[in-house]
């Protein structure tokens, strides 16, 4: 009897600390970005996004039972930061893969931190030709680069007769790199920029880059920086009577939120499907899980990233590893979203080259 006893309390014990482990089970996915500065909004918008997709995969079971968590930490868009919260979510969380980091130079910084244990990084908005070229193990892009983006706004500025072309850039990893990229378009159409001014990264204090452009009066401007400091530009222009048109790339597509109004007729290239009305598949199923029906390419973007984890995961044996996590990812030769196709390899990590020509209205939704 008293065996049975101890035999019959084993088995509780047992299904106890089974279940406790079944309720807590979960996959740990890490971020560092900017949740208190000047890219906080822009932040805020790509996880909401993000975290629709990953609440309806949990709803539904997660990953073989597994639930998917994000844990974030928030480094105000200074890369010395985002090293530090990335050390952390490696050796002290444990994440098994990290997602959604923003900026070039905190990218840049953690690479190293990354490839030593293992890691995967997957969605960084980051568009720099060095995290790409060539191809950066541990590293996996949604984006396209740079280079891609600028191409397609002096394409359509050329197109349409706007030869006169000047820039306005950050003076960092980024913008240097971008100022590169549009020299060496405008050098392939025989030409050379207007002029050029540079912006101390974080500043938003462009009264000697408005001057600088101001006395060329270019036909179109290219801003290679951030949200803030590019409306600052704009107003600073405007306010001298130069009116040229003005080209902003996705990094700062929340120039509305600035400027309200006066964003209208600004153009943003684009690097997701149009999110305002579902004619991708991957549209209508964002559309249909966004609680708020706030859309927007941020938002989308991050509901992207979240499919593309997801889809990965899924495709991973258990018991999940970073080293197999990368593994698939790599194996990942056309993987379609719904509409919107990634690709990797072990030498390639560009993962798409979609870009798309927007332009701001008024109520600061665009026109394609």
């Amino acid at each position: 009897m008293r065996g049975r006893i101890c035999r019959h309390f084993a088995v509780l014990v047992y299904l106890s600390v089974a279940a406790c482990g079944a309720a807590r089970a979960e996959i740990l996915l890490g971020t560092s970005s900017d949740y208190s500065s000047a890219n906080a909004a822009l932040t805020r918008d790509y996880m909401r996004g993000m975290q629709a997709y990953l609440d309806e995969v949990n709803r539904k079971g997660g990953i073989r039972g597994e639930t998917i968590r994000i844990v974030s930490a928030d480094d105000g868009s200074d890369p010395q930061k985002t090293a530090e919260n990335t050390r952390k979510l490696v050796d002290k969380d444990e994440v098994l893969a990290l997602v959604a980091y923003r900026g070039t130079a905190g990218m840049l910084k953690i690479v190293p931190i990354i490839q030593a244990a293992g890691v995967p990084e997957i969605g960084s908005t980051s568009m720099a030709k060095a995290l790409r070229e060539p191809a950066m193990r541990g590293v996996f892009h949604m984006r396209p680069s740079t280079a891609d983006e600028i191409e397609a706004a002096v394409n359509h500025a050329w197109t349409i007769g706007m030869t006169r072309i000047a820039a306005y850039y950050q003076d960092d990893a980024f913008g240097n790199e971008a100022i590169e990229a549009f020299r060496a378009s405008l050098a392939k159409r025989g030409a050379q920029p207007v002029a050029v001014a540079a912006l101390k990264r974080g500043s938003t204090d462009v009264a000697s880059g408005v001057d600088a452009l101001a006395k060329v009066q270019p036909q179109a401007v290219l801003m290679l920086g951030q949200t803030k400091p590019n409306a600052a530009l704009i107003k600073g222009l405007r306010a001298k009577d130069v009116h040229p048109m003005f080209f902003a790339l996705s990094v700062s597509s929340g120039l509305h939120a600035e400027l309200n109004e006066a964003a209208a007729g600004i153009m943003v290239t684009q690097v997701a499907p149009y999110p305002f009305i579902a004619r991708e598949p991957v549209v209508t199923e964002y559309q249909s899980l966004l609680a708020d029906k706030h859309y927007s390419y941020g938002s989308l973007e991050g509901f992207l990233n979240a499919k593309l984890v997801v889809r990965a995961l899924q495709k991973t044996p258990s018991p999940i590893t970073r080293a197999k996590l990368m593994a698939t990812l790599e194996s990942m030769g056309d993987e379609d979203l719904g509409g919107f196709h990634i690709s990797y390899g072990k030498q390639s990590n560009l993962g798409s080259r979609y870009v798309n020509l927007t332009m701001i209205r008024q109520d600061g939704t665009f026109a394609r």
